[in-house]
């Protein structure tokens, strides 16, 4: 008799949203996308942040992708989510977050909406030299630095339509690749 003791394995936060059917996946020219919608409107405390995060980083390792730049998109997810959700003032919003790999390796993260309203670093009224930057708008600055030190960029392209942004991360030198998604 065996004594055998089979232990289930908890699937990952990326099988789950997978089996949800809440992950769509494509691989265009070469390269690969995953993408999935997120409530706008919310709270940024909202707790979409998280998994989204999470879900990210699961897919930057699963692509092989270095830890730092693993670590690189859950920051920019979790930044760029929130601006969205502070910035977009319908809760019926969606938007959505989409992560490339180009045929050169290179990790993209697009978070888009249907917001006019382009990101900027602001300050206080009274904030004068040397004094302390405003709460407000300091992620953006430390995205952009972060890409940066990467190799990389951040840039924002307006939809087709007008009507929304699209705020492009690339986390490595990667060229332009038109297997990104067209909003």
């Amino acid at each position: 008799m065996s004594d055998s003791v089979t232990t289930a394995r908890t699937p990952t936060l990326t099988e789950v949203a997978e089996a949800m059917g809440l992950l769509e996946w494509s691989n265009p020219a070469d390269g690969r996308t995953v993408s999935w919608a997120f409530n706008c409107g919310a709270d940024p405390a909202f707790r979409e942040i998280r998994p989204c995060r999470k879900i990210a980083v699961e897919i930057a390792r699963e692509w092989g992708q270095p830890e730092e730049v693993a670590a690189a998109v859950e920051y920019v997810v979790a930044e760029l989510m929130t601006n969205t959700m502070q910035h977009v003032p319908l809760a019926h919003e969606i938007g959505s977050v989409t992560l490339g790999e180009t045929p050169d390796g290179t990790l993209v993260v697009l978070v888009h909406d249907r917001s006019r309203a382009r990101p900027y670093r602001r300050v206080d009224d009274d904030c004068r030299v040397g004094a302390d930057w405003s709460e407000s708008g300091r992620g953006i600055s430390m995205v952009g630095s972060l890409c940066r030190s990467l190799a990389g960029r951040l840039d924002v392209v307006r939809d087709i339509d007008g009507r929304g942004k699209c705020v492009r991360a690339w986390l490595g030198p990667g060229r332009e690749w038109d297997g990104l998604p067209q909003f």
